[in-house]
């Protein structure tokens, strides 16, 4: 049998490494809440007094993680760590929301949107070096005349 590395320690590892969107680890309540696991069985895999879930249990950490089952073939926490770093980032609420909005716009107004959103990372890039940033540009219709 192979020795994969304890699930409280893999657990541990993933609670560290994905966050909540605020910063923060996430609690038992929030994971339990939104995967549909019960609270105690969440608490019981962090402790260790559940050390083999069903797999149905695993697949919902995945899930909510947005990681891949085969995490929890990880022998080594280097291994886990690693391939944490590997993935992309899990995308933010505020992610989610503009594109779900996005989609609902006409290429128009997308257009619109693309803009402010390559301004606002220009404007994040000048204040990454401490420099001002420039007011909001205007916003163009089809014709190129400004609103």
């Amino acid at each position: 049998m192979d020795d994969y590395l304890p699930l409280t320690e893999q657990l541990d590892i993933l609670f560290e490494v994905r966050l909540h969107p605020d910063g923060r680890p996430y609690t038992l309540h929030e994971v339990s809440q939104a995967t549909g696991i019960s609270h105690g069985t969440v608490s019981h895999m962090r402790t260790g007094r559940v050390d083999n879930p069903q797999f149905s249990t695993l697949r919902a950490l995945c899930r909510f993680f947005d990681i891949p089952l085969r995490y929890f073939e990880t022998k080594t926490r280097d291994a886990c760590y690693d391939m944490l770093a590997s993935l992309p980032e899990a995308p933010t609420p505020h992610m989610n929301e503009i594109s779900f909005r996005a989609m609902q716009l006409s290429p128009d107004a997308q257009a619109e949107i693309l803009r402010l959103i390559r301004w606002a990372h220009a404007a994040e890039e000048l204040r990454k070096q401490g420099r001002d940033v420039p007011p909001l540009p205007p916003l163009e219709d089809v014709d190129g005349d400004e609103r």
